[in-house]
């Protein structure tokens, strides 16, 4: 069968996680996906995973997870594109339910709801994406709408971007999917289950550069497009009240899980690696 959907994950010394990763991308129904795992000089045993599992691997420098992904999905002639960190993983009927959704309506981004866990998997909240029109009154808000997890997207709207922008070490996510909405390229939701896994932990990638991470953060949202207004704050504040009942699941969650009251450091969706 035809490869319908290239899905790159990044890894470097990624063998504690990287077996649930790819089960659950090998697990998915109803799609042949083609897996590239983009390493940047492992040596804890990730190869060894990917060996087992008869990925193909391709070595990156290290220093920038966007160039590993762009290396991975370059040449890549599916129709459908998508990465995952190594740490996150895919419900089985999630990348099938995506394109259905984008073949329906023509999309050019397709993406859905997220599930988040703790760094050993087990379930905190789940985040209601927003609605399409509401992603980029919510990047004005430097919030991000959805997990990128839970998207996928056309070759057609990659190679019109030029792919991930490379001098972003944080955010190029952010910055694709922003560029895009600008580009008036289309996004479609698709409502219903959570079609990801999003593992909140201390060691994540962002966690590691918060001061760049802001830095970068300026590049995107400071210029006259991004300036943020009421109609902004009034629809960033209402879906912040839309996800008050996972807000709150959350702090319970959390709590429960800590055997202490517990309130969540952050809400924010802007979550990067």
């Amino acid at each position: 069968m035809t490869p319908t959907l290239r899905c790159v994950v990044p890894t470097l010394n990624s063998a504690t996680t990287l077996d649930m990763t790819l089960l659950s991308l090998r697990s998915q129904q109803q799609i042949n996906v083609d897996i590239q795992i983009a390493d940047s000089g492992s040596t804890d045993g990730t190869l060894e995973i990917c060996q087992r599992w008869q990925v193909p691997t391709i070595y990156t420098p290290p220093g920038n997870m966007y160039r590993a992904i762009n290396a991975g999905l370059r040449e890549s002639h599916c129709e459908w594109m998508a990465y995952l960190n190594s740490d996150d993983w895919l419900y089985t009927d999630s990348l099938a339910r995506l394109v259905a959704q984008g073949e329906a309506t023509n999309a050019d981004v397709v993406y859905g709801n997220c599930d988040y866990t703790d760094g050993q998997g087990r379930f905190v909240y789940s985040l209601a994406a927003a609605k399409p029109a509401h992603l980029l009154p919510l990047f004005r808000k430097r919030c991000m709408g959805f997990a990128q997890q839970s998207a996928i997207f056309r070759r057609r709207a990659y190679e019109q971007l030029q792919g991930f922008d490379e001098s972003f070490v944080y955010r190029a996510d952010g910055d694709f999917y922003v560029r895009a909405l600008l580009a008036g390229l289309r996004f479609a939701h698709l409502e219903g289950p959570s079609v990801a896994c999003f593992r909140l932990h201390e060691k994540q990638f962002s966690n590691r550069g918060l001061e760049l991470t802001e830095v970068e953060a300026e590049r995107i949202f400071n210029t006259p497009q991004m300036k943020a207004g009421i109609t902004d704050g009034l629809i960033f504040t209402g879906w912040r009240l839309m996800n008050l009942p996972h807000y709150l699941i959350r702090i319970l969650r959390e709590s429960l899980l800590a055997n202490r009251f517990r309130v969540p450091r952050s809400i924010e969706t802007y979550s990067h690696r």
